[in-house]
Parts: structure tokens; C-alpha cells; sequence
């Protein structure tokens, strides 16, 4: 399959420009987030040419996202998680947003970048000719630089309500419904004579991920990606190039309420430089100068054999803390204990995801 040399989600900018080469009408991509590579399966994505993509590490959707449409990793892109230290201002961040969230002292020659920009599939696209649109749905609402990265060389088309969004988030089937009906709308003023139109990339995000972290992969989630699948097949029919991905996986938790409190413990104020960071499965904190050396043992010794502990990459140092846990199962004390699914670590359930291609025959 054409597909098979295509390892991670750093390749998708590639995947995209190689399809676009090759479409007859354009290309209409599916950005599902939370699918993992088991459930399309399940959903019978096989009916496309299905192949497995690497998540990023951490396996949460700033990080994965962001290099799915730039093709760099999160040491180049700045993003290693949801909540992480900006170096250059010494400011702790919440990515989604760009919400400060705590003030410590700057590296002086830090980069003071939030996000640092790089061109994306939309600049890559447009610079051979291409219309770029992008469905953005709840993130064409976000304020901050993530957002402005992520769809940068994009046509952004207004989006429903907050309210109506979260109302579809809580139901598969609605959702699936709508994002297809917003697809409709962007493809339907492509009729006409194919050779004399520009060629179109359309950009979808389908949040699926609020619903799994509540109720994991059951029959209605399938179901939906099941039906997402069939239009897909259909959109193909009329002349489209489809391509389906996800960012990450999701996997069941159960946090040990021992070891939330020991997490507690950790995060103490009095011996920390900003609060703890991470993304869900994959946590890291920031101790006091001279702290550095033990916080590794203190994590390993409060979390047992709930989590691994890692040192960090030294690409990594100015923006993660020292040293990382990584949930190895599910008593693992996430940040939000009320969520029944959860990702950011690297099993394979997390980590392994779908890449599936609908061409026109």
C-alpha cells in the first residue's frame, strides 16, 4: 500500500501533499479526535486503506495535533503537553487557551514562545494552488496561539455556538451528523467542470474525545465512526480524496485515591518552583533549585508501580520539569479524577492510531 512508508504523525503533512498531487476534486480530511487505531478498525475504516500512525509523546492533542500539520515534533514546535513552563517568561501555561496559570522566574535567553510557529500542511497546500478551508468547529473558538498554529495558512469557517458544539460533543451520532452537513456545505459550490476549478483541501475536526473520556469506545461511538466512514466512502465516490486520522487513543482509569493524595503531596508549594504540568497519563513537576536530584526518588516512591519515571530530554528541560511520570495502569492519578478514559502516555492503545484513505475509483 502507498501508505505503508508513512511511520507517525510527523508524516501527515506528506500524506496530505501527496494525495492533493493525485486528487481529482480535492482533498477532504477527517481529524477525529481521540480515535484509535482499534476502534476504526472496529468502526470498519478496513473498507479504506487503513494503516497505523505514531502518536507523539506525550499522546495528548496540543502535541499531536501540532505536528500532524507542521511535521515537527514538540521540541520544535514548543508544545509538550497541555500544561507546561513557557522558559523565557517563566509563566506555566494551559496550551488549549494560552491561560497563564502561574508566574516563576524567567530563563534569561529562554524563547518566550507559547507556540513556535512553523509552516503547516494549509501554507504548504496554498503555496501549489490550493483553496485551504478548515472546519474548525470548538477550535475555531479558542483564543491564543495554539489555535492561530494549528490552522495557520487556513480559511477558518465560522463555527456554531460554543453551546450547540458541547451539545454535539455529548452525542456521537449528533456530532458525526453535524461535522458531515458542514462538510456538505463546503464541497457543495465545487460542482461544475473539475478541470477549470481550484482544487480544494478541507480541513474537518470531529471532537469525539469529550465523549470517550466520559463513556470509552461503546457501541455508539463506533457506530458514529461507522457511519463518518460510509460518507466518507461516498465523498470518495463523488470524486474526493478522503483521508481519516486521529491524534491519540484513549485508555480506561481509575485513579488510586491514595495516590492522588500522595500527588498532592508532591505538588507541595512550599518545595516547587510553578505547579505540576503534564497532559492526563504523563505528569511532571517542578521543584525548588536544589530539589532537582531527589524529585525523581519521591516520585518513584509515592507513585509505586503505578507509573514509570523517566528523566527528561535535555530538548525538553527549559519547558518540562526534571523528571516525567508516565501512567504504566490505570490507578495512575490523572489531573481530573471524574474522567472514566484517559490518554498521554505511550502504550499502544494511546499511541497507536489510524491513518485510512478513501480515493475515487
Amino acid at each position: 500500500m502507498p501508505s505503508a512508508s508513512y511511520a507517525s504523525l510527523a508524516d501527515m503533512p506528506d500524506v496530505v501533499c501527496d494525495e492533493l498531487s493525485r486528487a481529482r476534486r480535492g482533498v477532504i480530511m477527517l481529524a477525529v479526535d481521540g480515535l484509535s487505531y482499534d476502534a476504526a478498525l472496529a468502526a470498519g475504516w478496513r473498507t479504506a486503506e487503513l494503516t497505523q500512525l505514531a502518536s507523539t509523546f506525550p499522546s495528548t492533542s496540543t502535541t499531536a495535533w501540532l505536528t500532524a500539520m507542521t511535521g515537527v515534533g514538540p521540541a520544535q514546535h514548543g508544545v509538550p503537553g497541555m500544561v507546561y513552563r513557557v522558559p523565557g517568561r517563566g509563566t506555566l501555561v494551559y496550551a488549549v487557551t494560552g491561560q497563564v496559570l502561574a508566574q516563576g522566574p524567567a530563563d534569561p535567553g529562554g524563547d518566550p514562545r507559547l507556540v513556535i510557529e512553523h509552516p503547516t500542511i494549509f501554507d504548504r497546500a496554498a503555496g501549489d494552488g490550493v483553496q485551504c478551508r478548515a472546519v474548525a468547529r470548538e477550535i475555531a473558538h479558542l483564543p491564543g496561539p495554539w489555535a492561530q498554529a494549528l490552522l495557520r495558512g487556513a480559511t477558518v469557517v465560522p463555527a456554531a455556538p460554543s453551546e450547540t458544539l458541547a451539545r454535539h460533543a455529548r452525542d456521537p451520532a449528533l456530532l458525526v451528523d453535524a461535522a458531515m452537513k458542514e462538510v456538505d456545505e463546503q464541497i457543495g459550490g465545487q460542482a461544475g467542470d473539475v478541470r477549470r476549478r481550484q482544487p480544494m483541501l478541507l480541513w474537518t475536526y470531529v471532537n469525539l474525545d469529550d465523549y470517550l473520556h466520559r463513556h470509552g469506545y461503546d457501541e455508539r461511538a463506533v457506530a458514529a465512526m461507522a457511519e463518518l466512514g460510509s460518507r466518507a466512502a461516498r465523498w470518495a465516490q463523488a470524486g474526493w480524496t478522503v483521508i481519516g486520522h486521529s491524534d491519540h487513543g484513549q485508555v480506561r482509569c481509575a485513579p488510586d485515591e491514595n495516590l492522588v493524595r500522595a500527588w498532592s503531596a508532591l505538588d507541595d508549594p512550599a518545595r516547587r518552583l510553578l505547579p505540576a504540568g503534564g497532559a492526563g497519563r504523563v505528569r511532571w513537576l517542578y521543584p525548588a533549585p536544589g530539589d532537582e536530584d531527589e524529585a525523581g526518588g519521591r516520585l518513584a516512591a509515592a507513585l509505586g508501580s503505578s507509573a514509570r519515571i523517566v528523566a527528561t530530554d535535555e530538548a525538553w528541560r527549559d519547558r518540562v520539569g526534571p523528571v516525567i511520570a508516565i501512567a504504566a495502569d490505570e490507578r495512575f492519578p490523572v489531573p481530573d479524577t471524574s474522567l472514566s478514559w484517559e490518554h498521554g502516555a505511550d502504550s499502544a492503545d494511546e499511541t497507536v492510531v489510524p491513518l485510512a484513505i478513501w480515493r475515487s475509483r
